[in-house]
């Protein structure tokens, strides 16, 4: 992806060229030096089911939580955000305070208040076959998993949605989450089997998340959350 950096104030113009830094599901990152310190280019792409303009207004309305990147200013083309310090985390390498603090984390994000539409998941999965060219061999993947998610109950608890370490950084003890574009009010579930799939979860770390799950019915719902992201997974690897 070529770099479409908008206008900056001085304090922000870059002093040097900007380094390219990677390129995620649809997005490219731009580390810039510039007279107010080194600051992150989130160039917007398109991911298959990305909101570029309700990432933008939850990043703006959660800046007072220290897990939140500090954002700078926005564009219609991308975020000039704060460099966060600190590295992708190895689940192996997590100690018990790191692990408490990824939970924590996640369930109080879980718990913000917030009145955007729910995500609409066959919106959203439809947007993923699109994105394959309606590829007829997707298509029993597709309907299993539309299936499984019309039988969730309507839920509006903020999620992100796409919760992995290479959306994580640690500094020491100190999380920060990253790449909002999937998050929405939602099924939190999706985070808990996500984290539980990374992480492999005690059943104490379970049930304190499930403490505000919500009830689905499921007859083992880590299992068939986890099948239904693997399931997405798939069909995300089709689209590339």
């Amino acid at each position: 992806m070529r770099l479409n950096l908008p206008p900056l104030a001085t304090e922000f113009s870059p002093l040097q060229a900007p380094v390219f830094m990677a390129e995620g599901s649809g997005n490219a990152h731009w580390l810039l030096h510039t007279p107010s310190g080194p600051l992150v280019w989130r160039q917007f792409g398109q991911a298959p089911g990305s909101d570029h303009s309700r990432e933008t207004w939850l990043l703006q309305q959660l800046q007072i939580h220290p897990w939140v990147p500090r954002l700078i200013q926005s564009f219609p083309s991308g975020l000039l955000l704060e460099q966060v310090p600190g590295q992708h985390p190895d689940a192996p390498g997590l100690n018990p305070l790191q692990r408490e603090g990824l939970l924590q984390l996640v369930m109080e994000l879980w718990q913000q208040p917030c009145n955007l539409p729910a995500l609409n998941y066959e919106d959203l999965l439809f947007d993923y076959w699109q994105k394959t060219g309606y590829a007829s061999p997707v298509q029993p993947l597709l309907e299993q998993l539309n299936k499984a998610a019309a039988r969730w109950p309507a839920l509006t608890q903020l999620t992100h949605h796409d919760l992995h370490a290479g959306n994580l950084l640690l500094e020491n003890n100190h999380w920060v989450l990253l790449d909002w574009e999937y998050a929405s009010p939602g099924n939190p579930w999706i985070d808990a089997a996500a984290l539980d799939r990374w992480l492999t979860l005690s059943d104490t770390e379970k049930k304190q998340l499930e403490i505000l799950l919500p009830e689905l019915s499921l007859s083992d719902p880590w299992q068939e959350m986890a099948d239904w992201l693997e399931g997405l997974d798939q069909l995300w690897q089709v689209t590339r």
